[in-house]
């Protein structure tokens, strides 16, 4: 199966310097892709989680980003679960974006660290109560026998007027990238490949970018 992909090259003048503001620019354009044509079936905000095992078994998942910022990129989940262990042994992770409507994708690189327990707090509250109920009773990667009553557990608790309170052992991640490559399909199978990795000769936060063969 082989697709040409865009005619239009993406130059290197036409790009920011910084890769965090690149990011926001095809997120847009890639959410206002799909908000134009709501029949696609796509999150923008979807994005590939590898992590490595002490073993050095790599591992990966789709996740869903709730936001970033100059600081790096948040998602959450159960820290017990087999991605939040894996961070614990190794927390260098790599995050892979893909819009398949615009030919492009993305990859992020650099170490995960858990945000402050307020930060989690507030996301947690916001969430619906059935989210926060399945958060709470998932014992996540872990064997379940009977997913009938995980189920009706869910249920009760969400329908019960019982506060839902954060467990402990979830909460969010923010990787703080030190590599980004940005990838767009082109014409004759001649992509473009443009990366970004800091300057680690600067006392300041300085990205090289340059051009990668496709």
């Amino acid at each position: 199966m082989r697709k040409e992909y865009s005619p239009i090259p993406l130059e290197l003048k036409d790009l920011s310097p910084d890769p965090f503001t690149q990011f926001g620019i095809w997120f847009s354009e890639t959410e206002e892709q799909i908000n134009a044509n709501p029949s696609e079936l796509s999150e923008a905000n979807a994005m590939v989680l590898s992590t490595v095992s002490k073993d050095g078994t790599p591992s990966s998942r789709i996740v869903l980003l709730k936001s970033f910022s100059p600081d790096g990129f948040v998602f959450f989940t159960n820290y017990n679960s087999r991605k939040g262990e894996e961070i614990t042994e190794n927390k260098m992770v790599s995050l892979l974006f893909f819009w398949h409507n615009s030919m492009r994708q993305i990859r992020i690189e650099g170490p995960a660290e858990k945000i402050s327990d307020l930060e989690s707090d507030i996301y947690f509250n916001s969430r619906p109560r059935e989210s926060q109920a399945s958060s709470s009773l998932s014992l996540q990667s872990k064997t379940l026998d009977d997913k009938q009553k995980f189920d009706y557990d869910v249920n009760r608790l969400a329908a019960s007027e019982t506060p839902i309170k954060r467990p402990k052992n979830w909460g969010g991640y923010i990787i703080k990238p030190h590599y980004f490559e940005f990838w767009q399909g082109g014409v004759r199978r001649s992509h473009d490949r443009i990366i970004y990795s800091i300057n680690t000769n600067s006392s300041q936060k300085q990205w090289n970018i340059k051009r990668l063969y496709p």
